[in-house]
């Protein structure tokens, strides 16, 4: 029998080096390589890319009567990061690789010839600086609630080597302007011996140190040795002095007319906080009034700004206002990812592409019949001989699936350790997930469900959604044997953390459809759903006619007069459950269980 990994074109390594995510600090010359060299631009993102350009250019030819603000979104891993990133190097003359000019590289994996002609004009005639802020690894430390454009302010210090501290910025600034930065990097080191650069941002060297140094510089200015305060919290900024005063430090320090201000994860960073949103605002609308369409901030975002997107879900209604300051929209989509999924891991070889499609011509007709999903106007489950060849082992829903789970966690944890999907899918493949082995080792037909993202997501649903976690646990207590039944609480758990999927009997078989020829699960299905609802312990219910776990919260009890948690001896039940997740240890008798009384009272569904 065929082995899964036999299918794959053997000129693509599936199991390479894939970045779990990609950031804008990452900018050393052999990992940029890496990233470029594997980048993927579809059709799509080349076509959004080229009218980007085409608005840029129009903006920098005019002047400031065009906008300058650019939304681009899409469900976290859908490559907003990479975009951005690529597009902003790709005007920066500064970076090379192997004596090359990244837009060089940029354009080597282009394929439309008018895209790669416009964007070589534009960093051509307009080079800019180019200044990016990852907001999810870049916040101000102990300063959660700072503005984007205090962020964005303390970048800009750090992009022009200044130090941190705003008071001390604004010195070496003057010193830079009178042409003297070399006679105080010069008195800094007589003093202390030590290079400035290594110590700019030491707090306590810039308290103890620069005061001294500032009045022996300009002693009728600082009439004393601790005249000059390097204290900051006592400094108000008006909006358009401060975006001025950005302007001009990266001028001063690139030689630069153009700027490209790149903001990561931005949507995440204000979500739904009024003074977030009216400071980002302000400081894009004075962006557009200073910059004179030379100044150009991109904003990258899982949420939409439009009402009537599939994906406002996720949307607060508050980042609608922004609109107005971002009017120019790159939207990824969904195919997209499918897309470079393929292209860049699930190829398949002339020969496996020719099994799978006679695999379909066989069982194709029942295949779509038994995982056709109702109510589901966010999933395209619908496919044919050419997507399920090049999709195999996985379905389009199962991608679909991916990005929005990938999308509910990021938002609870902000991303922090999140995979990519396609690095979700490459693990899946030559890892496995959970106890299971790798996918590449498994016979041909098998498929992936459900389950099979719930396992490769184990650890991060864990963390962003313990209540739910702790439930599909104690399914695995009450029935560590019943395959059948883990699946369906897994599956449940997944569609219960998106929430915009009916969490039917139907859809849950539909989602553990286990292989192309096998019969629909359907029946069995229910009846799995049957015993756990029947169980005392497993807080599965019923609301609105769908399934859910309930947790204490929701006012469940799992016995008379007890909480739905856990039995009292929870250590014991602690080390049932390590030993249960070993792979050889799916059997509880031999294990000494508390004694756990069953209730009396039906199950509250609701």
């Amino acid at each position: 029998m065929t082995q899964i990994r036999n299918l794959f074109d053997t000129g693509k390594d599936i199991q390479r080096t894939i970045e779990k995510v990609i950031t804008y600090q990452a900018s050393q010359e052999q990992r940029l390589k890496a990233e470029i060299s594997e980048y993927i631009a579809t059709e799509s993102i080349e076509q959004q890319l080229e009218q980007l350009l085409e608005k840029m250019q129009a903006a920098m030819e005019a002047g400031s009567s065009h906008e300058v603000g650019v939304w681009v979104s899409g469900f976290y891993g859908s490559g907003k990061s990479s975009f951005t990133k690529y597009l902003g190097l790709a005007f920066d003359q500064r970076v090379t690789i192997d004596g090359k000019p990244f837009l060089r590289h940029l354009q080597d994996r282009l394929h439309r010839a008018t895209t790669k002609a416009l964007l070589s004009k534009l960093a051509a005639s307009f080079p800019a600086a180019v200044v990016m802020l990852d907001l999810a690894s870049e916040q101000i430390a102990g300063a959660s609630l700072a503005e984007v454009s205090t962020v964005l302010y303390h970048k800009v210090l750090q992009y022009a080597g200044y130090s941190r501290n705003v008071k001390v910025a604004a010195l070496e600034r003057r010193l830079r302007k009178e042409g003297r930065y070399a006679e105080f990097e010069q008195a800094f080191q007589d003093d202390t011996g030590e290079k400035w650069a290594d110590y700019r941002n030491d707090d306590l060297v810039v308290d103890s140190i620069v005061p001294r140094l500032a009045h022996k510089l300009y002693p009728n200015l600082f009439r004393t040795d601790q005249a000059f305060s390097t204290a900051s919290n006592d400094i108000v900024y008006l909006m358009n002095d401060r975006v001025q005063e950005m302007i001009d430090v990266v001028r001063e320090a690139s030689g630069k007319e153009h700027i490209i201000f790149i903001v990561d994860e931005i949507g995440q960073y204000v979500g739904s906080q009024q003074t977030k949103i009216l400071d980002l605002q302000g400081l894009a609308q004075n962006l557009k009034d200073l910059g004179n369409g030379k100044v150009w901030i991109v904003g990258t975002a899982q949420q939409t700004l439009t009402e009537d997107d599939p994906r406002a879900a996720i949307n607060s209604p508050e980042l609608y206002k922004l609109k107005d300051r971002f009017p120019i929209t790159v939207a990824l989509e969904s195919s997209d990812i499918k897309e470079i999924c393929f292209r860049r891991l699930l190829g398949k070889s002339a020969v496996g592409a020719t099994e799978l499609g006679a695999l379909f011509d066989r069982h194709g007709q029942a295949l779509r019949q038994h995982t056709k999903l109702s109510d589901a106007k966010f999933y395209d489950a619908g496919f044919d001989r050419e997507t399920f060849t090049n999709l195999y082992p996985f379905l389009p829903a199962h991608f679909d699936i991916l990005l929005h789970l990938l999308g509910a966690l990021a938002k609870s944890t902000g991303g922090i350790g999140l995979r990519s999907a396609i690095k979700v899918i490459q693990d899946i493949l030559v890892e496995g997930a959970g106890s299971l082995k790798p996918v590449v080792d498994r016979e041909l037909g098998w498929l992936a469900t459900t389950v099979t993202l719930y396992d490769a997501l184990d650890k991060d649903i864990r963390r962003a959604f313990p209540s739910i976690h702790q439930a599909v646990d104690k399914v695995l207590i009450r029935f560590p044997d019943d395959e059948l039944c883990l699946g369906v609480g897994k599956t449940v758990a997944v569609l219960q953390i998106l929430g915009n999927l009916p969490v039917s009997v139907e859809n849950v078989a539909v989602l553990m459809q286990p292989a192309i020829a096998a019969a629909s699960l359907a029946d069995k299905v229910k009846g799995a759903v049957d015993r756990l609802l029947k169980d005392p312990i497993v807080p599965l219910g019923e609301k609105d006619g769908w399934l859910r776990f309930f947790s204490d919260t929701d006012g469940y009890r799992g016995t008379e007069g007890q909480s739905g948690a856990f039995p009292e001896d929870r250590e014991s039940l602690r080390r049932v459950l390590e030993q249960l997740r070993e792979p050889k240890s799916r059997s509880l008798k031999f294990l000494s269980l508390p004694e756990i009384p069953l209730k009396k009272s039906p199950k509250m569904r609701g």
